[in-house]
């Protein structure tokens, strides 16, 4: 007789073996938790970079290199 295994569960243990052995998925998790300030912040300067004109986005990146600069 054959036991009855719930496939969501099994989705969820495959999913998670997979992400687990994934060179890649496993290093840019690692990458996001020691620097998250700065993989944010890269994050919406290319978001940023892609809504915004050349002039509002470079006195963005000018604003942010002065606050880095203060800090």
């Amino acid at each position: 007789m054959t036991n009855y295994v719930d496939p969501k569960l099994v989705a969820k243990a495959l999913a998670r073996v997979t992400k687990s052995t994934n060179i890649h998925y496993t290093s840019a998790v690692e990458k996001i938790k020691k620097n998250w300030k700065r993989y944010y912040q890269n994050k919406e300067t290319k978001t940023l970079q892609k809504s915004l004109s050349k002039d509002r986005f470079n006195t963005y990146l000018e604003e942010l290199y002065k606050a880095d600069v203060d800090d």
